[in-house]
């Protein structure tokens, strides 16, 4: 052996000796620090939400504000939270009255689930609901 592979070979045995021991049947430990500061922006973030109720039958929710997105979930007839709205780069949705409107929500469950987005002409409250922020 050349002496700079005998001097790699002796660093590498030197960091695998003092690097810690890790066990497969060990789960990981994130971070408490983070997980802290991730329930904390979750629980201000419920806080404000408005509970909007979802009046029509086998609505989409959607991952985004547009009919063309991806059907995360259907639901009838439900209470659900919204985080805020938008208007901007949304579908427009034609209501009963044959108007259109390009308001959306962003709604969870009550109980938790992901977020989801969903045509404000199904909720209760029309075009721009009151008490939901904007986005």
């Amino acid at each position: 052996m050349t002496l700079v592979r005998i001097a790699a070979v002796a660093v590498c045995t030197a960091a695998l000796l003092t690097a810690p021991a890790v066990y497969a049947d060990e789960p990981p430990r994130p971070a408490a620090a983070s997980q802290e500061a991730e329930q904390a922006r979750l629980e201000a973030q419920a806080a404000n939400a408005k509970k909007v109720y979802l009046y029509a039958s086998n609505v989409h929710l959607r991952v985004a504000p547009r009919t063309s997105a991806y059907v995360l979930a259907t639901k009838s007839r439900i209470w659900l939270l919204a985080y805020c709205q938008t208007n901007r780069n949304t579908s427009p949705v034609r209501t009963a009255d044959g108007s259109v409107n390009r308001w959306w929500s962003k709604v969870t469950l009550p109980a938790g689930s992901d977020f989801a987005w969903v045509s404000n002409v199904y909720l209760r409250g029309g075009k721009k609901i009151a008490g939901v922020r904007v986005c």
